[in-house]
């Protein structure tokens, strides 16, 4: 990793590419002013619900492309896109099911996927038209663990060691996790539970505020040395995009 990098967290786009644009570029003005190198790290469901999911992972691709140390996480929305789009055959039960279910048809429209003949041939317009896309999502972390901090989607089975945890837990796990307040081996900054303001406790730190329901994304930046925490958010005021950050704590070094 590049000397003095700071890491911002990206909590779950839901297609609002409009709040990310805007994060992104609080990150780095943030990361300018405190003469930091930032690595972004997306959390995961990059896509679904919001209506620009084509142009939110546009925004994914060139920021993972401009800066080597940056890293996608796989959410489970992003995971049904992946199957359906390079599976050989398609269970369109499933598909309707994302469609019409858990915001894929958003998704759907905004990658220009109506009116082919089958399923088939969408996915293989998509294949050759958005094969970008789908690498990145290919090639997408299910963790990272840096020092004191790993990252996930949805978290972790907390009974389970980290080296056997599955990946559908690691993608959907809520109550399990969210309900565990004893001793984990590192602080886990995770997405995919929504909640009006980021969630801070002593083995977690939850930072899906809702982009889509609630029209605020959050990122959490983490100084190169881990001792200071800050939150940066984008969310619609008046009609326009407005920023705020807050300094959340300061740890001890150990």
């Amino acid at each position: 990793m590049i000397p003095n990098t700071a890491t911002y967290a990206v909590g779950d786009v839901h297609g609002r590419a409009d709040l990310l644009y805007g994060l992104l570029s609080a990150i780095d003005m943030d990361a300018a002013d405190k003469d930091w190198t930032p690595r972004i790290i997306f959390l995961g469901d990059i896509i679904d619900h919001g209506p620009h999911s084509r142009s939110a992972m546009d925004l994914v691709c060139r920021t993972l492309k401009n800066s080597a140390d940056s890293r996608l996480i796989l959410g489970n929305h992003d995971n049904y896109f992946m199957e359906f789009m390079t599976a050989d055959t398609i269970d369109q039960v499933r598909f309707e099911g994302w469609l019409h279910r858990i915001g894929g048809y958003e998704t759907f429209i905004s990658y220009g996927l109506e009116g082919f003949r089958s399923l088939e041939d969408m996915a293989a317009y998509c294949r050759e038209e958005y094969a970008e896309h789908l690498e990145v999502l290919h090639n997408a972390d299910r963790m990272i663990i840096d020092r004191k901090f790993a990252f996930v989607h949805a978290g972790i089975d907390p009974e389970v060691s980290l080296e056997k945890q599955s990946n559908r837990d690691l993608m959907w796990i809520r109550n399990k996790f969210l309900d565990f307040d004893g001793p984990l081996p590192h602080i886990f900054v995770h997405g995919h539970t929504p909640s009006e303001e980021p969630v801070v406790k002593s083995n977690r730190i939850g930072i899906d505020t809702g982009a889509y329901a609630y029209g605020k994304l959050t990122c959490l930046a983490i100084s190169p040395d881990q001792s200071e925490l800050e939150f940066i958010a984008a969310e619609i005021t008046n009609g326009q995009i407005s920023i705020e950050s807050s300094l959340q704590r300061t740890f001890n070094q150990t």
